[in-house]
């Protein structure tokens, strides 16, 4: 999947967990804070995420999360888990 086609991914996926955030809103530059999530909805949100994009968010990296653009860049940088 290339970057582009996983951006629009991510931000639609976002824009479907998050109540009253419409797509066209989202950048990559977008904190989660902006979003109107806390530290506890973020982690909701990236356990839908390990299921929707088969990767698993783990590691002193998931930490440094901050904003959608951390969420393409991890997910591009690690393979699906379980796939064959």
């Amino acid at each position: 999947m290339d970057t582009i086609d996983l951006e629009a991914k991510v931000i639609a996926f976002i824009a479907s967990k998050v109540e009253n955030v419409d797509a066209s809103t989202i950048t990559t530059a977008s904190e989660f804070g902006e979003l109107g999530l806390d530290s506890m909805d973020t982690i909701q949100l990236l356990f839908d995420a390990e299921d929707t994009f088969g990767v698993s968010f783990e590691g002193e990296e998931v930490k440094g999360l901050r904003n959608v653009g951390d969420i393409i860049d991890y997910i591009s940088k690690h393979p699906p888990t379980g796939s064959s």
